[in-house]
């Protein structure tokens, strides 16, 4: 965030970016009393990542859309003890005190940089750790579409505008200069635009839906610094009747992903109805926290 000048009352406020990340912060600036303007370079904003996403039960992200919309969120916890560990057993061994145990005495790596993958893909969060261990991290029955779109809503309806095919080419004092040498006032830039930068956590994602459910009821495999999580098992109004494999690697690429799947889901690329992918995309940036921790 740039902030130009005095504070005084009321603040002519730019946002960068119409992502989740530029969404939160025009809500919340709103929510303050200020005048918001959101900027996006590309000719429709609210473009989605794809990629497994969990939301934090009672998390920041979650109160904002609770304060700016009157119907719940639909959501159902992803449950550790359904989510195996490939060749070391459950994530959550509830039959294996001693397991448990081992767990929480810090004797067992493996089981811990899966509870680390799961819960935060890979990022330092304890806090979304003992989140997954109290039923507190969901998935979201709308998917993160749905977020996206009651902030959208949200602001539509309290008339802050989104300009679309309007790129930012530097931040200047008093506010921004487009592109097209347009200088635009503020008294607050804040960039929201995902950028690539040194600190920039870069993963792989694979979303399919399937039409038959190979995992039978697990709400997810891990294996090394792969995951692939059913999201129509953890939620039963994502894909009645079939299963939607949200898979995201570390490391290995989109290779890893789909050798998880070969070896463990055979057959599965014959019974695909949807596939989408991402060979890298931006996990975090700077803060080291993931979408429902932004504001």
């Amino acid at each position: 965030m740039v902030r130009f000048g005095l504070d005084l009352g009321m603040r002519r406020v730019l946002v960068v970016g119409s992502g989740i990340d530029g969404l939160v912060t025009a809500v919340k600036n709103h929510l303050d009393g200020n005048q918001v303007i959101i900027l996006e370079k590309r000719s429709t904003g609210f473009q989605l990542e794809h990629g497994p996403h969990l939301l934090l039960k009672g998390g920041p992200l979650h109160k904002m859309v609770k304060k700016v919309s009157r119907v719940k969120l639909s959501l159902r916890p992803i449950r550790p003890q359904k989510i195996q560990i490939v060749s070391h057993g459950l994530l959550w061994p509830i039959n294996s005190p001693r397991k448990i145990l081992a767990y929480k005495r810090g004797e067992d790596p493996i089981r811990e940089s899966a509870m680390k993958l799961i819960s935060s893909w890979g990022l330092d969060i304890p806090n979304r750790e003992k989140a997954l261990l109290n039923g507190n991290l969901c998935v979201v029955g709308e998917g993160w579409a749905g977020i996206i779109g009651r902030l959208a809503s949200t602001l539509e309806e309290v008339g802050v505008p989104i300009q679309t095919k309007t790129e930012v080419a530097e931040v200047i004092d008093g506010g921004v200069l487009l592109s097209t040498g347009v200088k635009v006032e503020a008294d607050e830039v804040h960039l929201c635009r995902g950028s690539k930068n040194s600190d920039s956590v870069i993963v792989s994602t694979l979303d399919v839906v399937l039409d038959y459910q190979p995992l039978d009821g697990l709400h997810g495999l891990v294996d090394g610094d792969v995951a692939i999580l059913d999201l129509a098992a953890i939620h039963s109004g994502k894909a009645p009747g079939m299963s939607h494999l949200s898979c995201i690697s570390l490391k290995g690429g989109l290779e890893a992903i789909e050798s998880l799947l070969d070896e463990r889901l055979s057959g599965w690329r014959s019974h695909i109805l949807v596939k989408r992918e991402n060979k890298k995309i931006i996990l975090s940036g700077q803060r080291k926290t993931l979408s429902d921790g932004l504001i």
